[in-house]
């Protein structure tokens, strides 16, 4: 698990990867949470995150603490964040899950999308979320 998180301290940029993931417990969104914590809490700042949701499935019963589990990272670790996967389905319940939390529910269907909407938060460009079709 941990190998799928790496930071680039020069752009200050924290990669996450849950290409082929498949979360079937609290068990499993604990994991996550714990991993991401123990990477970013001892860098003392907050950091921009871009995740790769590409094959990535989560049981339903999962969604709810999911969602909050990463509102509550988004809170304390990251200064923006965006998602990317090539699944329509996905990005539909990601973006309902976040929504449901209040987080900004930045997905997209590419990385580049990604990177870019994410270099527009860096530099405040773009403070509200695009209206994106699913």
């Amino acid at each position: 698990l941990e190998q799928r998180f790496i930071y680039d301290a020069q752009q200050n940029l924290f990669f996450i990867n849950f290409e082929g993931l498949s979360l079937r417990s609290q068990r499993d969104v604990t994991a996550i949470e714990t991993a991401v914590s123990e990477k970013l809490a001892a860098l003392g700042h907050k950091v921009y995150a871009i995740a790769n949701y590409d094959n990535f499935t989560i049981a339903p019963h999962v969604m709810e603490s999911y969602a909050a589990m990463v509102k509550g990272l988004v809170s304390r670790f990251y200064s923006g964040v965006t998602r990317y996967t090539t699944s329509t389905y996905m990005r539909t319940k990601l973006r309902e899950a976040l929504r449901d939390r209040d987080a900004a529910p930045y997905i997209f269907e590419s990385a580049d999308e990604a990177l870019s909407q994410l270099r527009r938060l860096e530099d405040g460009t773009d403070e509200a979320a695009p209206s994106l079709p699913v």
